[in-house]
């Protein structure tokens, strides 16, 4: 496996988009972490994240076969559903930014899990499909116990 193979350059940009929001987000705003009780899920969230940014960044070659045929239509299908995918994600983040509500955060969620699953299954990725659903799985939790506080 060469350099070219190893990684995937369109993965990489949509990886770093992905991470780059919740970054900004804990440096900027404060928030109260008590309300994550469950550890478990805690990890499950943080696991579903750094593995589905690793494995959008990273051919692995585990589970993974690639663009089905036609190739370089279902490449350009990929990217233009993906980058849209990221576009609606990357605003929804500017939104809750603004305002803090709920339906912009599960905007965020359902937008992000679904550009990572929709890319494990176009690419045919299986792991990177599998991590796609931990992570909606983990960031689902975490904001149900982030607006529980709000709401009481």
């Amino acid at each position: 496996m060469d350099f070219h193979n190893l990684f995937n350059g369109f993965g990489v940009l949509f990886a770093v988009l992905l991470v780059l929001p919740h970054v900004v987000f804990v440096k900027t705003k404060s928030y109260d972490k008590t309300v994550f009780t469950n550890k478990g899920m805690v990890y499950i969230d943080r696991i579903g994240r750094f593995f589905s940014v690793l494995l959008m960044a990273i051919n692995i070659g585990v589970l993974e076969k690639g663009f089905t045929e036609p190739k370089e239509l279902m490449e350009r299908f990929w990217l233009i559903t993906t980058a849209a995918l990221i576009a609606v994600y990357l605003l929804m983040w500017v939104l809750f930014y603004r305002s803090g509500k709920k339906a912009f955060a599960y905007s965020i969620i359902f937008s992000s899990a679904i550009a990572v699953i929709f890319t494990g299954i176009c690419q045919v990725k299986t792991l990177l499909f599998t991590a796609g659903i931990v992570y909606l799985i983990g960031e689902l939790y975490m904001a149900s116990r982030f607006f529980s506080k709000t709401n009481s």
